[in-house]
């Protein structure tokens, strides 16, 4: 258990890509628990590491967070290749949407699962960061501050408490307000070949070379937690990774699973404290973009905690904008 003598300054709800590199940009001015545990399906090692902020589809105000965190990644990746020297950008993207082809060179992939590893291992080695290896299920006010309990017993408080608990944070009791995330379940496929040299996306399927692989991915669906996979998801994946390149006919399905993605309404992240409850930022609900918005939300989550400005807007992510 916790001891309550030992008080953080700041307490991050969930362990995946956004609650890690959260953690870690605050270990550099204060002292942080981590609280959660790896979830089976969390979109932080289910998806295929594409960062396409897609800004068009985007509404105007939204734009540049989105763009600011793709271009926060090159920095971001040389922190952690003292964790992982391999950790690296594939550069680049074709864009065969719409029956065209463009080459989008300033978007790309990460190996997703690399970099969780990474920022795990940064987070480790961060010796004012304390790793909470249980889920929370509910936060409490503490006066000014506000505590969290786990499933196993364990309580702390802190004067912030992160909520960066992907598709689960809408399950953790005590919120101010009911949270508009949801779980959207996605199926993806790996195919032994790789004929690309960098991503490739269509109207309805994306390409991401990994390895001796090509990922493909993915469904979208409204199930649940539901992580299973059916043969007519993997079927409909090989079909379409096919039509979008050839070059794949022949190769074979070498594995095949399910995530689940922290859904909103409007498909954008929620981020910024509760009017209602200050001392809870919420850094959730990011929908397809997690692995795209890692870099930003951190800083930006981790300014606000330290009552400092962002450096570019969160205001358009404001959880009122769902409450009127």
């Amino acid at each position: 258990m916790v001891s309550a003598a030992v008080t953080p300054d700041f307490i991050v709800i969930g362990d995946g890509l956004i609650g890690l590199s959260t953690a870690l940009e605050l270990s550099h001015h204060a002292k942080v628990y981590v609280a959660g545990r790896l979830c089976q399906g969390m979109a932080s090692t289910a998806a295929a590491g594409l960062l396409i902020p897609a800004l068009e589809r985007l509404p105007v105000a939204a734009r540049p967070f989105y763009a600011d965190s793709l271009a926060r990644f090159p920095v971001l990746v040389d922190t952690l290749n003292e964790f992982d020297p391999g950790l690296k950008l594939l550069p680049g993207l074709i864009d065969r949407s719409g029956g065209g082809e463009v080459v989008r060179e300033a978007d790309g992939a990460i190996d997703n699962v690399r970099l969780l590893a990474a920022l795990r291992a940064a987070v480790s080695a961060a010796p004012s960061v304390t790793v909470i290896d249980d889920f929370v299920s509910r936060i409490e006010p503490d006066g000014d501050a506000l505590s969290i309990r786990t499933r196993g017993g364990r309580r702390a408080s802190a004067r912030r408490v992160v909520l960066a608990a992907g598709a689960w944070s809408a399950s953790i009791g005590g919120l101010p307000r009911p949270l508009p995330v949801r779980p959207l379940k996605g199926q993806m496929i790996a195919l032994g070949a790789t004929v690309l040299s960098r991503a490739m996306m269509g109207d309805d399927v994306y390409l991401v070379p990994r390895g001796d692989e090509t990922l493909v991915g993915a469904t979208v669906e409204e199930a649940g937690f539901d992580i299973t996979v059916s043969a007519a998801g993997v079927a409909t994946l090989r079909a379409s990774a096919i039509a979008l390149c050839p070059e794949l006919a022949d190769a074979p399905i070498t594995r095949s699973w399910a995530g689940i993605r922290p859904a909103t309404p409007d498909m954008l992240p929620i981020l910024g404290p509760d009017p209602e409850s200050p001392a809870l930022i919420y850094a959730c609900g990011h929908s397809k973009n997690g692995v795209l918005l890692t870099p930003a939300t951190s800083v930006a989550v981790a300014a606000l905690c330290l009552d400092r400005p962002t450096p570019t807007p969160v205001d358009p992510f404001s959880i009122m904008r769902f409450f009127g």
